[in-house]
């Protein structure tokens, strides 16, 4: 039997350590429960002499997509479940996986664990390739002798990340296809039919709306180049300036003042946020170690803060209900679900439930803000054709007067 040292609360309130003989972290988080403590944090005491993994040549591909990463695993779980042993699913894998990417990080993954490693020290070799979160998952449900099932639970989340992201880029595809067609407008315009008019009719002095579309066009054509290297120049210092914390946190706090991008932005995060969460706790994890995962995936620096208090008030010993209430991270219709959860003792089903609330309250905060976004992206249309249409009446109008002065 292996050691383990556990953090835990006593009557919600009071932080208490140990240590605890078991097989398994699942065991020993269950042993501890028994004791009538609320595990925090359980970790086996491992010997310094198995701490070493094996030094072999990491991969040095690029990452895996998501639609690479829903593959590997969606392959390796089916495997598992059939009680095929980790070497050999990964050999499987390894063999008859189409994408080259996968056949070679699964390759290096069992040669990894053919020196010594186990799967989840395999997995740690590669953080930019699978993530922290995918690591830790995984490890947790080696540890609990649980595998096939975590990795159906990462399975799950993969693919709601999947989801999220299609939503996004449907809902950017037809902004896209306006702005498109604008600009073939502004093209067409400033350097075919203006131009061909001001020939035609012999347009002495040309008007100045006309001359401004004509003269960018041309401006265009001549100096490509130059906007070619000014547009990378911007894009790579934009890049850099969105590296800066002070400016990252002030469009953060920016973003959040903005009534339906801040509802987009709360619910987005909450989605990754709870389904990690939830996926942690049920695949074993204490909550704090949990609720720190999950703190991971959010990227808006206020919601980070936010959860960032969560952990900080669980682990002085408030109440996860305390704790989400004060930090103000969850919404309030969604506080009865966490009291809920915690008064009964199923935290994984009420973490599973309000995950499900929180998508749903995405999908109609996408919506809102799709419905805002098209008629101002028609008002934009509509300034532009505007332009243009008046360009073109004083183009006419000036060509009229040549022609009658030159008779």
């Amino acid at each position: 039997m292996a050691k383990y040292f556990y953090k835990a609360l006593k009557d919600q309130k009071e932080l208490v350590t140990g240590y605890i003989e078991a097989n398994s972290q699942k065991e020993a988080r269950d042993a501890v429960r028994r004791l009538g403590f609320l595990p925090t944090n359980i970790y086996e005491e491992i010997p310094e002499n198995k701490k070493s993994v094996p030094n072999l040549k990491k991969f040095a591909g690029k990452k895996l997509s998501l639609s690479d990463k829903i593959s590997f695993t969606s392959e390796l779980q089916v495997l598992l479940s059939s009680g095929i042993s980790i070497l050999e699913s990964l050999e499987s894998v390894a063999k008859y996986s189409p994408k080259p990417k996968i056949e070679r990080i699964a390759n290096e993954l069992s040669l990894a664990i053919k020196s010594g490693a186990t799967f989840s020290e395999a997995l740690r070799m590669y953080p930019d390739v699978f993530g922290e979160i995918y690591i830790a998952l995984c490890y947790s449900g080696e540890t609990a002798g649980s595998l096939p099932e975590v990795l159906n639970y990462i399975l799950s989340l993969l693919k709601k990340q999947s989801a999220l992201k299609g939503k996004l880029i449907q809902m950017s595809i037809y902004p896209a296809i306006l702005i498109l067609m604008l600009i073939v407008l502004f093209f067409g315009m400033g350097g075919f039919v203006f131009p061909m008019l001001i020939n035609s009719l012999s347009v002495e002095q040309v008007p100045p709306m006309v001359s401004v579309l004509t003269d960018s066009v041309s401006f265009i054509y001549k100096y490509w180049w130059f906007m070619l290297i000014a547009g990378v120049g911007c894009v790579y210092g934009i890049n850099i300036l969105f590296g800066l914390d002070k400016l990252k946190t002030a469009i953060s706090k920016f973003l959040m003042k903005i009534p339906l991008i801040a509802a987009c932005v709360q619910y987005f995060s909450l989605a990754h946020y709870m389904s990690v969460l939830h996926i942690a706790y049920e695949s074993g994890i204490p909550i704090v170690e949990a609720m720190n995962m999950a703190e991971k995936t959010i990227s808006n620096d206020v919601m980070r803060k936010h959860a960032e208090d969560v952990v900080k008030f669980v682990s002085e010993g408030q109440s996860l209900t305390d704790a989400y209430y004060k930090s103000q991270l969850i919404p309030g219709i969604l506080m009865p679900l966490i009291a809920t959860g915690e008064k009964t003792g199923k935290l994984g089903q009420m973490f599973r439930d309000a995950s499900i609330a929180i998508e749903k309250k995405l999908d109609m905060a996408i919506k809102a803000l799709a419905s805002a976004f098209e008629p101002a992206l028609i008002i934009i249309i509509g300034i532009c054709v505007g332009y243009f249409l008046i360009a073109f009446i004083q183009m006419y109008t000036q060509g009229l007067s040549s022609i009658i002065n030159a008779f």
